[in-house]
């Protein structure tokens, strides 16, 4: 009984619909099996993109980090040259800030208790002292990437920074030199060194007024009734042509009435002749100024 019942077992699996139940099975089989394959592939090798991917953003992160500013002694120390960092205007122009004050107090503990033991001796005042330790705090946070800080605001001015013309016409003679390591030289070659530093501030002056720089050209103005590097006496055609050429495209009221001052008091006591010649002057600079895309 039982073997009769085992061969129609047989029997019915002999037919066509089981034989195509067989067959799907056998092809669920293979896609479970194909399926399995894929995902082994994906969990081993994802996690190395991911890993590389994330690699490449950490490193991009710290590069951001490393040219935003001034650096952390905590950060990781950067591993491309200065020369090499990309920076803009604005970053230049702030580490410059940061290095050139932070460059005037002490650098370590010791030489600041010995400030402050001197400080003490001469009755430095409280507000003063405040603020020595308070910037003492701040730049012991970092480690400066450059001393020059002068080639800093150089850079920052030939990328088309304003402020940084006015924060180079701040330095003093003493700090450029100390800034570009300049202190040990001979009284004749620190006398070159002046002139030459004179003589790119007013040229940096100059390419920036003739990009629009409000606040460069204000400084130009003041500056040529002073001195001119070119002869080493004031220069008033230069003074009242640029500040013509201010007046006709300067938008901030506080500067266009400075310039309308100058050029009024300077106007009364110049030649006809001096004031044709300054026209044409300003008629060059708005000529330059145009070619410069304003």
């Amino acid at each position: 009984m039982a073997g009769a019942h085992s061969s129609l077992i047989l029997a019915k699996l002999n037919t066509p619909h089981i034989a195509a139940l067989v067959s799907y099975r056998g092809l669920v089989k293979k896609v479970v099996l194909a399926i399995s394959i894929a995902a082994f592939s994906i969990s081993y090798f994802l996690p190395k993109e991911q890993s590389n991917y994330d690699n490449l953003s950490a490193e991009k992160d710290s590069n951001k980090v490393a040219s935003k500013h001034l650096i952390p002694n905590e950060k990781a120390s950067i591993e491309t040259s200065f020369e090499e960092s990309v920076f803009t205007s604005e970053e230049y122009l702030f580490e410059a800030k940061e290095i050139r004050r932070c460059k005037t107090i002490p650098k370590t503990q010791d030489e600041l208790d010995d400030w402050l033991s001197r400080a003490n001796e001469v009755g430095e005042p409280y507000e003063y002292i405040e603020d020595v330790l308070s910037r003492f705090e701040r730049c012991s946070q970092f480690n400066l990437i450059s001393d020059d800080f002068v080639e800093l605001l150089v850079k920052a001015i030939k990328l088309g920074s304003d402020n940084a013309v006015t924060e180079l016409w701040a330095i003093s003679d003493k700090e450029y030199f100390q800034s570009k390591g300049l202190l040990e030289l001979s009284r004749e070659e620190k006398i070159e060194q002046r002139i030459k530093f004179n003589k790119l501030k007013f040229q940096l002056s100059e390419s920036i007024a003739l990009t629009g720089g409000e606040q460069s050209i204000l400084r130009l103005v003041k500056e040529y009734q002073y001195y001119d590097p070119d002869s080493g006496n004031p220069n008033f055609l230069k003074a009242i042509a640029y500040a013509d050429f201010g007046l006709k495209i300067v938008e901030d009221n506080d500067i266009y009435l400075k310039l309308d001052f100058v050029k009024q008091r300077i106007s009364q006591n110049m030649e006809f002749h001096d004031i044709e010649q300054a026209q044409v002057l300003t008629e060059k600079l708005l000529t330059k100024f145009g070619e410069n895309g304003n």
